[in-house]
């Protein structure tokens, strides 16, 4: 009977601590970084695409390669195709993503430098 007790004690213990730990209010990672805009644009499949799509090339600051992002992958940001772009813009990691997309959103804050390329 005492084996029992403890042993439903212990039970109700640990999910407590585990439902506690449940409840931390996640934040979303907000932060400013320098955008670079290649003046070339590649392809990407973005997710729920039946195929490739044109692409902007983007690098942040510090990296050392372009990635792909769909246009209208900055908010408030109109591609123009032959241009080179630095921008400086909000990245905001979220910490609840939806499940159809990705967990970073990138928000324009300034066009530092728009130079058309010939």
């Amino acid at each position: 009977m005492r084996t029992a007790k403890l042993t439903a004690l212990a039970i109700a213990l640990l999910c407590a601590v585990g439902l506690a730990g449940c409840n931390k209010a996640k934040e979303d990672k907000i932060g400013t970084v320098r955008m670079y805009v290649s003046a070339e644009t590649g392809t990407c499949t973005p997710w729920g695409s039946d195929g490739p799509v044109e692409c902007m090339l983007v690098m942040e600051e510090g990296a050392d390669t372009y990635t792909n992002l769909v246009f209208g992958g900055i908010s408030g940001f109109t591609y123009e195709k032959g241009h080179e772009y630095v921008l400086q813009v909000e990245k905001r990691t979220l910490a609840d993503p939806p499940a159809d997309s990705g967990n970073v959103r990138y928000r324009l804050l300034e066009i530092l430098e728009d130079k058309p390329v010939m």
